[in-house]
């Protein structure tokens, strides 16, 4: 697991995205409770433009204290922030954390392999060390 430290690269109501310069990654923690529509499409803006200047392809999505998607959030998540143009970016991988009681009711299969929607190879994780690990050792 990369021991850099963590930076503070934007932050809203809806959750913040960290950088994670050692193991040339970002991160998107998303806060609990109510947001905004607006915020949520800033947040994962801001993830994107750092995504691009740093030319990495690499990203945890913490959803362990968020409140779902809401069915216009996944088709907007769906539709335009993961059409990512391939000629921008080679491959495209997810480490997605989710609560381990949530993790737990999902079929082993799925939450122990890989999965692609979109652009996005991910997988789940409940522990974020875990998520960095599979990161990591991806090229």
């Amino acid at each position: 697991m990369a021991l850099g430290k963590l930076r503070v690269h934007f932050r809203n109501a809806a959750g913040q995205v960290l950088e994670q310069p050692t193991g040339r990654y970002i991160i998107i923690r998303y806060t609990n409770g109510p947001r905004r529509f607006a915020d949520l499409q800033t947040l994962l803006g801001h993830g994107k433009q750092l995504l691009a200047l740093r030319q990495w392809h690499k990203v945890v999505g913490d959803h362990r204290r968020m409140t779902p998607f809401t069915p216009a959030e996944s088709a907007w998540v769906t539709d335009c922030w993961l059409s990512m143009p391939r000629t921008r970016m080679r491959e495209f991988f997810g480490a997605v954390l989710l609560p381990a009681d949530v993790l737990g009711r999902i079929p082993t299969e799925q939450a122990e392999g890989e999965a692609i929607a979109n652009a996005l190879t991910y997988r789940l994780f409940a522990e974020e060390s875990e998520a960095a690990a599979w990161l990591e050792q991806l090229p």
